[in-house]
């Protein structure tokens, strides 16, 4: 065989490699459920819908009597709804009811995850909340996003009124994380899914809450910064303490109670 198609060849095996790597390195997903409504006291409906493509997605919502809007929780890019179940656990107490749904190729939901897919999915989310609520404007939602999720969230926000956002151990840009842990891979050229959100959040009418740990491995503490300084409504920046995974409202009160502040501010009894 000529040299050169050997040269190009392996070109081709080594970009479809750096292809393949990043797409399971942005959404590790699974469809193996680690809990169920046996595992809860708390009431679980299982709702199907669909997003514009038609792709069939899935989601637990979490009625609550005399709910004051609804608090949509877009997760982060590893397991599905399942190993979401602890977020109205923690939030029992929240006059809200929960939407927690999963992207597609997670948990029961159909299809190929990519950038443009999950905007689709979070759209189609928003929508089951408004016709849920039997209401067209003003739609009272406040969309919640860890890490991936809060990229998502971004998606919804950006494009649809919502009443606020709250963005845990989010990016300014997957391109920008890529950098710092896989340099050599040069995410620039090699990256699909890039979740501009730095791009995405000054077209944020609603006020924003945001939080992150200065020891968090994944998501370095000053891109999260930076996408959270250029938020045009800032309502607070909370500090969180612990890694990644660890890093929340559970083990920061003052997130908790600023989350809960966030709730009763926007969404008044």
């Amino acid at each position: 065989m000529n040299p050169f198609l050997w040269i190009w060849l392996l070109i081709g095996v080594v970009w479809l490699g750096t292809q393949l790597f990043a797409h399971r390195s942005v959404y590790p997903k699974s469809r193996t459920f680690r809990a169920g409504p046996e595992d809860t006291d708390l009431e679980i409906e299982d709702i199907d819908f669909c997003a514009e493509d038609g792709t069939a997605l899935h989601g637990w919502w979490f009625p609550k009597p005399d709910a004051r809007g609804v608090f949509l929780v877009c997760h982060g890019n590893a397991g599905n709804v399942s190993d979401r179940i602890w977020i109205p656990e923690d939030l029992r107490d929240v006059p809200l009811e929960i939407f927690v749904f999963d992207y597609r190729g997670y948990g029961k939901s159909q299809g190929f995850p990519t950038e443009r897919g999950t905007g689709q999915d979070v759209l189609a989310a928003y929508e089951v909340v408004r016709s849920r609520l039997g209401v067209e404007e003003d739609v009272p939602v406040i969309v919640y996003g860890r890490s991936l999720g809060g990229a998502v969230a971004l998606q919804l926000a950006s494009q649809m009124p919502v009443k606020g956002v709250i963005l845990e151990s989010t990016f300014s840009s997957i391109v920008e994380v890529g950098h710092r842990i896989y340099p050599w891979l040069f995410p620039q050229w090699t990256c699909p899914h890039r979740y501009v959100s730095e791009d995405r959040i000054p077209l944020v009418e609603a006020p924003v809450l945001a939080a992150h740990s200065q020891d968090d491995e994944t998501v370095p503490y000053d891109l999260g910064r930076k996408l959270y300084g250029k938020a045009p409504h800032l309502w607070r920046f909370c500090e969180l303490e612990g890694n990644h995974v660890e890093a929340g409202w559970q083990t920061s009160a003052s997130y908790a109670r600023a989350v809960r502040e966030f709730i009763d501010e926007l969404l008044p009894g």
